[in-house]
Parts: structure tokens; C-alpha cells; sequence
């Protein structure tokens, strides 16, 4: 098992639920009906075990959250909904959606490989602790920032919020 990422983009009327009843989060990221699976409308991102890896070659960082690039993965607000693997479920509002998707759109492969750092992220206990494998930066963490700078710029282009969960 472990701890994954997983996003939803969010409708005027889901952002306005959400702000008005935290419990709506849960309700969204989990919905009863939910196989899981893609509804085919693109809403969802799931980043698997690589949030962390992800948010490292963004910041540089473990946990830090400043700028657009910090709040890609561990940012947003915290709705107060139910807590689930690291806390509650985190909004972020169309604007801040916005931010970062300008954010991820000017990074490339080449500036991204650069930041990553194998003994850094050992010593800063990047979860999962697995990036000393072969091939991990080509086979699953730059898969992953694409994933997230397409749900980013999806939700941009809509003009809508995010909801994020790490569980």
C-alpha cells in the first residue's frame, strides 16, 4: 500500500460546497459510487507514491510549500474535512490553480534533471526512499510531473479549483 496523491478538479459548484461544508472534500475525493477509476472527463490525477520525489524536484525541499511550485503538491488550504493519510484533504482556490500551472509549464526534462539529487533526497527522507533505482527519475518521477502539469493546466483552462488528498 502506501501513501499516494490523488487529485480532483473541482466545479464552481463543488468549490462553493466545499467552502461551505468541509465534509464535501471527503464526499468528492471518495465519492460512494466511485470504482476508482476516470470518469473520462479528465478531472482526476493520481500521482501514485511519487508526490513526494515530485515535490522535491520542484522545491528542493521535504515539506516547504512557498511559491506556486511549492504549493503543486503539499499546498492549498486545508478544508478541515476528514483527515486522511497526511491530513485533511487541501483546497486550492482558481487563481492559486492558475499560479502553479504557469509554474509547471516552464519546466523541461533537462531543468528537472537537474534538480534531482539521489543522496539529497535519501538524506531528507523523500518518501518512498526508493530513488537510488535505476531509471527512477525517467521511468517515474518525470511521468509523474507531467501528470501533475496536465491536471494543473486542465484545471487552468477551466477556470476551476483543485482538491488535493495524500492517503
Amino acid at each position: 500500500m502506501g501513501m499516494s496523491l490523488i487529485g480532483r478538479i473541482l466545479t464552481d459548484d463543488d468549490f462553493a460546497g466545499v467552502l461551505a461544508d468541509p465534509a464535501t472534500a471527503n464526499e468528492l475525493l471518495w465519492p460512494e459510487s466511485d470504482d476508482g477509476a476516470d470518469d473520462g472527463a479528465g478531472d482526476r490525477m493520481d500521482l501514485d507514491k511519487a508526490w513526494h520525489g515530485v515535490h522535491f524536484l520542484l522545491t528542493g525541499t521535504a515539506w516547504d510549500t512557498d511559491g506556486p511550485l511549492g504549493q503543486a503538491v503539499l499546498g492549498g488550504r486545508d478544508t478541515g474535512g476528514r483527515s486522511c493519510g497526511v491530513g485533511a484533504p487541501r483546497l486550492l482556490d482558481p487563481r492559486q490553480v492558475a499560479d502553479v500551472a504557469t509554474a509547471l509549464s516552464g519546466l523541461d526534462a533537462d531543468s528537472l534533471r537537474g534538480r534531482f539529487n539521489r543522496e539529497a533526497m535519501q538524506q531528507l527522507n523523500i518518501y518512498p526512499q526508493i530513488w537510488d533505482e535505476d531509471d527512477i527519475f525517467d521511468e517515474y518521477l518525470l511521468p509523474s510531473v507531467s501528470t501533475l502539469g496536465f491536471f494543473y493546466a486542465t484545471a487552468a483552462r477551466q477556470n476551476n479549483a483543485v482538491l488535493l488528498a495524500i492517503l
